[in-house]
């Protein structure tokens, strides 16, 4: 009874981990009309394009039409390897783009937008793909 269990057990954490491993690989594959990472938030989708010293969002529609950023707020939470945060605000640019500026001090892991569009507040949370996760465990990019 108890071999029957272990391989039960074994199948069981064998079809999660590969479900949760696919899951992961979609979202952060998926790529919008800037090439950047988009994430789904309710009626909306965010994505954002990294670069060195900045990031650009883009609120989408569903069906991954930029909307405009006319009367767009808010701002980006980032996080850092030292479990310390810094907050900007976000800037209207041109292409309906939402920009802020990449706090120099260190390197981020994650940062986390949240903007008011059409009276919603809509938030998402991202990794930063340009550090390894062997930097964050470690605590620090070399």
């Amino acid at each position: 009874m108890k071999k029957i269990k272990s391989i039960a057990i074994g199948i069981f954490l064998l079809v999660v981990g590969t479900t949760i491993s696919n899951a992961q690989v979609n979202v952060n594959q998926s790529k919008g009309p800037h090439n950047g990472v988009i994430q789904n938030v309710g009626n909306y989708k965010i994505e954002m394009v990294e670069r060195e010293n900045n990031c650009s969002f883009y609120v989408l529609d569903t069906k991954g039409k930029t909307v405009s950023n006319k009367g767009v707020s808010g701002t980006v939470v980032f996080e850092f390897f030292n479990k310390t945060k810094a907050t900007n605000p976000i800037s209207l640019d041109i292409n309906n783009a939402l920009f802020v500026e990449v706090p120099k001090a260190n390197i981020y892991t994650y940062c986390t937008i949240s903007v008011n569009v059409k009276g919603k507040t809509i938030t998402s949370r991202f990794r930063n793909n340009q550090v390894s996760e062997h930097d964050i465990n470690h605590g620090h990019q070399h």
